[in-house]
């Protein structure tokens, strides 16, 4: 018997950026809404009236609690912690009217603290979609132990690998990968006569990114290339994208290396270039790289916490470098760009590998972990 349909409520703090968590709220959510007909509801703290960046199926019903709060402060500290109360007190009021069969906090978020005073008899799930490989390494502050205790208050626990499960130890904890559309797995040529010399990478710009690194490596192997191009896609603040640009003016790297705003059609743009590079200290489970072997696009990735090597098998589906060893990227990198076959070999494997990530086995999961137990 098919299961009933389900409340749905999503819950983070904007739409309106480009990002790996708000395109998974939207796939998550249209294919909840339009295919299995659940009411989904999205609410946000700070949306500030801007359009969602990706496109929400109309019987979605969206919600900005306008909290704004300051993200250069801690949660707790003076400039926040009225406005957790404010967004605590807010969200129990809607969530009343709601009525939500399950709650999912869709990521670090202030509601995180709070979820157990809610008073809703709705079931709670939180999904981590950062690594605690580093955070399980150091001893937890007052904050963090604080955070577990809460957390252990949740029904649901999803995480993005197994690996990831080894670090929690309470609660029902869930391993869901990430899913990708019908429509990114389109087959794209592998044909390198069809493709630029134009390396990419994409993401915010941000410490974790380490794209600084990234132009480091770049500057190592242009001066044995004469050829390829690389381009950047992503924005931070105006100090974040001063600095690369400082960096691409000191390697004197600006005929070969274009850093572009970001888009929402990077799968058509990644479908013509020749390989994607991650340089990341930290990654879960990062969408961009199952969206490379979709457009057939062969990858290096240093081998970070812990997310790459478990979508990269290492030399078949791509290039997992050994972390932080910067002359294995440049070799591999000069490899790469020297030998066309294995560029294609790695692609038509990566593609092939990626099929497992479709939308509906993953959505299926969901059903099987999470829904069918409401």
């Amino acid at each position: 018997m098919e299961k009933q349909k389900l409340n749905i409520v999503i819950l983070t703090d904007q739409l309106h950026k480009i990002g790996g968590i708000n395109s998974l709220i939207n796939i998550k959510a249209n294919y909840w809404s339009t295919v299995k007909k659940h009411k989904v509801d999205i609410v946000t703290t700070e949306q500030e009236g801007k359009a969602t960046f990706y496109p929400f199926s109309e019987q979605i019903s969206l919600y900005d609690l306008g909290i704004l709060y300051d993200r250069n402060s801690s949660y707790f500290g003076k400039n926040n912690i009225v406005k957790v109360f404010k967004n605590y007190r807010k969200l129990k009021k809607l969530l009343k009217n709601l009525n939500p069969d399950l709650v999912i906090i869709a990521n670090h978020i202030p509601v995180t603290f709070f979820f157990p005073f809610l008073n809703s008899k709705a079931k709670f799930l939180k999904e981590y979609h950062f690594t605690q490989f580093y955070r399980s390494k150091v001893k937890p502050t007052p904050l963090i132990r604080f955070e577990k205790l809460v957390e252990n208050k949740l029904d649901f626990k999803v995480v993005l690998n197994e690996e990831e499960k080894g670090f929690y130890n309470s609660g029902r904890i869930v391993h869901i990968p990430n899913p990708i559309p019908h429509s990114f797995i389109e087959k794209p040529s592998f044909s390198i006569e069809t493709r630029e010399k134009t390396a990419i990478a994409a993401g915010r710009f941000s410490p974790v990114k380490r794209f600084d690194l990234l132009l480091e490596i770049w500057n190592e192997f242009k001066k044995s290339d004469n050829e390829w191009n690389l381009e950047i896609y992503g924005d931070g603040t105006d100090i974040d994208v001063a600095e690369l640009n400082s960096l691409i003016t000191k390697y004197h790297l600006k005929d070969s290396v274009r850093l572009i705003k970001p888009v929402d059609n990077l799968m058509e743009i990644m479908q013509k270039k020749g390989l994607y590079l991650m340089t990341s200290i930290q990654e879960c489970f990062p969408m961009v790289l199952l969206e490379s072997q979709s457009s057939g696009l062969p990858i290096i990735a240093f081998d970070c916490p812990t997310g790459p090597r478990n979508i990269i098998e290492k030399d078949k589906t791509g290039c997992l470098i050994e972390m932080d060893n910067k002359v294995m990227f440049i070799n591999k990198l000069l490899e790469l760009t020297h030998e066309d076959k294995k560029r294609e070999e790695l692609a038509r494997n990566g593609f092939e590998s990626v099929q497992k990530y479709l939308l509906d086995p993953v959505m299926k999961q969901w059903d099987q972990k999470i829904l069918n137990h409401l």
